[in-house]
């Protein structure tokens, strides 16, 4: 008798979430070709122009925390700041699913993982004081998620699409007709993704890019060298039971920005003033770099402290522009026939990618 009332429960739970879905599915829908015409080309023209402050400052965003309560074997706020501050991050961003959770210590920007769905099709949120459930945990149609990310922008969110590889829950095809969005994911654990990026930009879809660790576990090395002693925890058990291999350390994004407040580092972060790199190796040194900018209006220039094994100027479907071979300074002139220029830089340690330069329309 207790097991058909169990069964009946969650039979009745189950066909609440589906008809809940089927309403959300039938009515909030946006046309994306709509979202089109709003596209503002001019500030995709140079992400660089501005002149700031403080140059090229480490940020990590998509972070997970164990203060979901489904989640209690991951890590505190306060054990992933000790390890990100130690490795010269000045920014973090923790994206807790569905919460705001914020560090105590260090610079931070307030954001949350959109995205509770079974196609795991998770958005990045930062800058918002509050948080947009997801409508559309079974099914969601390009209609659907053009209404939700309509929605989060009308409120002010920065709107990363992550992991578009993991579950290939953002194909090339979806990708190609949403819009709105600020930035793509083109560096993550999931898979990187530069070359659908390039196919994007040159469909004059265009976004900025995002490196993320998509932390959930830091590495049981580096989780034991900061731990303190006390009576074992969730963390504690499952990293000696599963000898968790976290992402950590390996991707990330520097920010040009006034300072280190919040609405700063948004500020730049919507203008495309930072660049996403991707490292080698999480123990090896990070790459030196200067700056990254246009010389009047036609040529892109940059000038690194460590010199790159390559670099090259990537263009239309990741053609190669110009490329270049140890060398700290180089440039290129943008040609008529450009529709858009990136930056693509190769050191020992690290793969570094520039937002991409627009010619004037």
């Amino acid at each position: 008798m207790k097991k058909r009332i169990f069964f009946l429960l969650c039979a009745l739970l189950l066909g609440m979430v589906l008809l809940e879905n089927l309403y959300t599915w039938i009515f909030l829908k946006a046309d994306p070709t709509l979202a089109q015409a709003k596209i503002e080309w001019a500030r995709f023209e140079n992400p660089y122009k501005r002149k700031t402050s403080l140059s090229w400052q480490k940020a990590a965003i998509h972070l997970h925390t164990d203060r979901i309560w489904f989640t209690p074997g991951r890590n505190s706020p306060e054990e992933i700041e000790t390890v990100y501050a130690a490795n010269g991050y000045k920014i973090l961003g923790f994206t807790d699913y569905e919460r705001i959770t914020l560090p105590e210590k260090l610079s931070s920007i307030k954001g949350y993982e959109w995205g509770m769905n079974l196609k795991k099709r998770h958005l990045t949120v930062l800058g918002t004081e509050e948080v947009t459930n997801d409508l559309f945990p079974i099914y969601a149609s390009v209609e659907n998620m053009q209404w939700m990310i309509n929605k989060i922008g009308s409120q002010g969110g920065f709107i990363v699409i992550n992991h578009p590889l993991l579950n290939d829950s953002f194909p090339l095809k979806i990708l190609s007709e949403l819009k709105n969005y600020n930035a793509l994911e083109v560096f993550s654990p999931f898979g990187d993704i530069p070359k659908q990026w390039d196919k994007l930009l040159s469909n004059k879809v265009p976004s900025f890019c995002m490196a993320s660790d998509d932390l959930h576990y830091l590495p049981r090395e580096e989780y034991i060298r900061i731990k303190t002693s006390g009576l074992p925890n969730w963390r504690d058990l499952s990293s000696e039971i599963y000898k968790q291999e976290g992402e950590s350390l390996m991707r990330y994004v520097l920010i040009n920005t006034d300072s280190l407040e919040e609405s700063e580092v948004l500020k730049s972060l919507r203008e495309g003033n930072y660049l996403c790199v991707r490292k080698m190796e999480r123990t090896l040194q990070d790459p030196k770099l200067g700056p990254i900018g246009m010389k009047g209006e036609e040529e892109i220039f940059f000038e690194f402290q460590d010199t790159p094994l390559t670099v090259e100027f990537i263009g239309q479907n990741s053609e190669v522009l110009l490329h270049t071979a140890y060398s700290k300074r180089g440039s290129y002139k943008i040609r008529p026939s450009d529709s858009y220029v990136r930056i693509q830089a190769i050191f020992p340690t690290a793969v570094v990618l520039s937002n991409p330069f627009f010619p004037k329309k």
